[in-house]
């Protein structure tokens, strides 16, 4: 992906066109330029005039960034605002960070992004992690582990005056300056440049103000922000390790922006910056969201001459309909997958393959396995779509390798809370729970998958629609007459000790109805026994039966008893 700016000349508004960011081989669009200056005075549409203090660090000219030393430790940052629950979308940036970082030999940091003190809770930060941990992401530094780098919340760090120290060296190279624009002028400003159809750059009267005059103001009480200056037609080039070379150019950056907020809390782009510096992150790797934050971070990596990390733009991830995922595509949150029986094997491993494949045709994968061949050059460029039944059906296929002892813990214990069972123990339980794994596609869904095995009712399914043409043909009276001589004949008394009891009785009724195979053979059999034409397979279903005692609490008709209403039904 390559972006382009141009520059910028000193011209009037309807012969500025500035081209907005474009992938290289897509299309561009164009929109005018205007620059906010001064409250109450008429807006400009010409060059800004140069600060009086720059830096040396920011003077024009090219800035290409290539990737950082492969000989550098890797060491890559998970950093979550405790102000939710962990969506998906995040648990699968922390897994690419996880896996990149543990494949290369390196470390993963988690940093507590809490600046929202209106919206930051402990609990959110407490569910955080606790998703994290539900998934098999671990990190090597954290709030709760510590670390040589620390603190890891960035409330801690204000406090420790790590983010001011940063701040004073803007401030004394000239590459941040106070701005005294109020709400309403900046309002105004914008407003305008819309009236005019004009991109709104700002251009703040404070940028070249003298001391006395932002002194006579700190001396009125006037809230203000810290702004960064940011400097005349920069190139910034990046080699992204997803996207290839992105450039910019910083004269379509939107003007000076706010580091620092009038209640001193520090602007994600400064703060980002100083603790990624700070805790030694080598590659940063988080959504293609965040792209137009990099050029904004370059400049002050470079005013602050701190060494700049490798960074990595992941596709977004977006629902069916291409927009934003949200709650009305089905659930979002972490939490929620696992309320609803995904297990954390099968959540990451379709979370694993939202914009990355190793190349092969295989889908399904433990963390061990996407770890051995997890590769950043195989993650795409284009946006993920989230599909809910392509996710449960991974699932689906870890829970079919639950070993036993797994199958009865986990789906014995939810049978017990809906009270099918008594306890989550004995062979009914166990047979049950290795059926059931076979034919879910959540652990959510086995309580109704077992209702619905166990569920007999022979009037109901005579008066179906799926009944009705072997009603009419005859087949499922005389299937139930040829049932109920079997048992007499003490040909069903093996059922549970022998397998193949249920195939040689399929075998008997088939020679006596004249050879009839297949669903005419076998529809009217499952019918007659199970009440429904559609089951496990009826020897491990009437074995688990078999074993139905005083613990199961659920309906349970016994196969002498089903074999008796048929009798009964159709006079044999």
């Amino acid at each position: 992906a390559t972006w382009h700016r141009p520059l910028v000349t000193t011209a009037s508004a309807s012969s500025v066109d500035v081209p907005k960011a474009s992938v290289q081989g897509g299309s561009s669009s164009s929109a005018p330029l205007a620059v906010a200056t001064a409250a109450g005075s008429a807006l400009a549409v010409t060059r800004r005039k140069r600060p009086l203090q720059r830096s040396a660090s920011l003077a024009r000219g090219r800035c290409l960034l290539r990737s950082s030393s492969t000989e550098a430790p890797v060491r890559v940052r998970f950093a979550p605002s405790p102000t939710g629950v962990l969506h998906v979308g995040g648990a699968r940036t922390a897994l690419f960070n996880w896996l990149f970082a543990k494949s290369q030999g390196g470390e993963m940091i988690l940093r507590v992004e809490d600046t929202d003190v209106a919206r930051s809770t402990a609990e959110s930060e407490a569910a955080i992690l606790e998703g994290l941990k539900w998934c098999g992401i671990t990190w090597d530094e954290g709030p709760d582990l510590g670390g040589s780098c620390g603190p890891y919340r960035q409330s801690e760090r204000i406090k420790a005056g790590i983010y001011q120290e940063q701040l004073d060296k803007l401030i004394a190279r000239g590459d941040a300056y106070r701005c005294f624009l109020t709400p309403e002028e900046l309002d105004a400003m914008r407003a305008e440049a819309e009236r005019l159809e004009q991109a709104f750059i700002v251009q703040s009267p404070w940028a070249n103000a003298k001391e006395e005059e932002v002194q006579a103001m700190i001396d009125a009480g006037k809230p203000f922000v810290y702004r960064f200056r940011v400097p005349f037609d920069r190139e910034i080039v990046v080699d992204d390790l997803v996207l290839g070379e992105v450039i910019w150019n910083s004269d379509e950056l939107g003007g000076d922006f706010v580091i620092v907020r009038q209640n001193g809390m520090p602007m994600y782009n400064f703060g980002v910056v100083v603790d990624d510096s700070q805790m030694d992150i080598s590659h940063v790797l988080r959504a293609q969201e965040h792209l137009m934050n990099t050029p904004r971070q370059i400049l002050m990596y470079e005013a602050l001459e701190l060494k700049v990390p490798t960074f990595g733009h992941m596709p977004l991830i977006l629902a069916p309909d291409r927009t934003k995922l949200s709650k009305r595509h089905g659930a979002v949150s972490v939490g929620e997958y696992q309320r609803r029986g995904y297990l954390p094997s099968g959540l990451v491993n379709y979370l694993a393959q939202l914009g990355w494949n190793d190349g092969t045709k295989q889908e399904i994968y433990t963390l061990d396995e996407l770890l051995q061949c997890f590769k950043m050059n195989r993650m795409s460029k284009v946006a993920a779509i989230f599909d809910t039944d392509k996710c449960k059906w991974v699932n689906g296929h870890h829970v079919k390798r639950l070993e036993p002892d797994q199958a009865v813990d986990l789906i014995g214990s939810l049978l017990k809370q809906d009270e099918l069972v008594k306890e989550a123990s004995g062979e009914f339980v166990s047979k049950a729970c290795m059926m059931l794994k076979e034919r879910v596609g959540t652990l959510a869904e086995a309580v109704e998958e077992l209702k619905s095995m166990m569920h007999f009712d022979l009037e109901e399914m005579l008066a179906s629609d799926v009944a009705k043409p072997y009603i009419e043909d005859g087949s499922i009276k005389e299937t139930a007459k040829l049932i109920v001589e079997a048992k007499e004949r003490g040909d069903l008394d093996s059922v549970g000790t022998d397998p193949e009891v249920f195939k040689t009785l399929a075998k008997s009724i088939s020679e006596a109805r004249g050879g009839v195979k297949k669903k005419a053979l076998l529809a009217p059999l499952r019918l007659c026994l199970t009440s429904s034409d559609h089951g496990p397979d009826m020897g491990l279903f009437f074995s688990m039966l078999k074993d139905a005692d005083d613990n199961v609490l659920c309906e349970s008709v016994s196969l002498d008893e089903r074999i008796q209403q048929l009798k009964e039904k159709f006079e044999v």
